[in-house]
């Protein structure tokens, strides 16, 4: 069974309008390990004859054979330095590309740290504070649990909810964006249906990057406006915003009135597409659809 589209009219407050800003440029250091000289062995000390005279110098085949084990000698093996780990996201969908999303049947659902926390952490209501229906991406199922991923700060924040307060469906689209190329990939399953050039947000006001769901898709009431035909809000918030526009700074994936700033770093964190792009998402996508942001 296919989610429901849900789509609303009246205010906005996901989206973003932007400007270029000043970029950082950071840089690293390396500090490098010194490794100490290696040992020298001490020369043997010269041997005595008889009625306390010192040898003569004529033991060379000593000195011929500590030459020689000392070149046989293998130093140490040098240590190999080990490599940073690189933190992958952990993905949502399964391998067969589809998802599971979740919609809140109950009127208040609590969402709990773990299975066996005794007291909810935070709880939340059928629908939002715009009648939107409440939907979760599903990151994992156990027993009569389900882990979920919240539309709540910080970023990626996840929860436990009881399986019999949820309605699961199955979601065959995610998006992937890749900020850096100004892509977003349309993925239907295993396979890439589409893909577009999105503008993103400026060095001093980035795109989030994660995994992500959508929360809920606005229908703006000018189409030829800011945000376009339509705008999708999305469980990601700015990390330096922590309000814009009327809201929370929640990052929106919406239509746009200025389409040659398409492929640029202009926006205060949301993603532009170009109306027509948009408006075939606004047909497909259901909410909960997963939208992973990489760089």
């Amino acid at each position: 069974m296919r989610a429901p589209v849900w789509i609303l009219i009246p205010i906005l407050a996901a989206g973003c309008s932007g400007g270029s800003a000043d970029r950082a440029a950071r840089t690293g250091s390396h500090q490098r390990e010194q490794r100490g000289a290696p040992s020298v062995q001490k020369p043997a000390p010269r041997a005595q004859a008889k009625h306390g005279r010192v040898a003569p110098k004529k033991v060379t085949h000593h000195a011929k054979v500590t030459k020689q084990a000392s070149r046989k000698a293998k130093p140490h093996p040098k240590k190999p330095k080990p490599r940073q780990q690189q933190h992958r996201a952990a993905l949502p969908w399964r391998p067969n590309g589809t998802s599971l999303v979740a919609h809140v049947r109950v009127r208040r659902i609590a969402v709990y740290g773990s299975p066996r926390a005794k007291r909810p952490k935070l709880t939340l209501s059928r629908h939002d504070w715009r009648g939107t229906q409440r939907a979760f991406l599903v990151r994992a199922n156990w027993h009569d649990w389900v882990r979920v991923y919240l539309p709540t700060r910080p970023n990626g924040s996840l929860g436990w909810v009881r399986r019999q307060a949820l309605r699961v469906y199955t979601d065959r689209y995610r998006l992937v964006i890749r900020v850096r190329r100004h892509r977003l990939q349309l993925w239907e399953k295993r396979h890439l249906v589409a893909t577009y050039p999105v503008a993103v947000g400026t060095s001093s006001t980035p795109t989030p990057r994660g995994v992500f769901y959508v929360v809920e898709l606005l229908q703006p009431p000018d189409p030829g406006g800011t945000y376009g035909p339509y705008s999708f809000g999305l469980s990601a918030h700015s990390n330096v915003l922590r309000y814009f526009a009327g809201g929370d700074g929640r990052v929106g994936l919406h239509g746009t009135n200025e389409p040659g700033l398409i492929g640029s770093s202009v926006s205060h964190g949301c993603i532009r597409l170009r109306n027509e792009a948009v408006r075939r998402l606004a047909r497909i996508l259901p909410l909960g659809t997963p939208v992973y942001i990489r760089s």
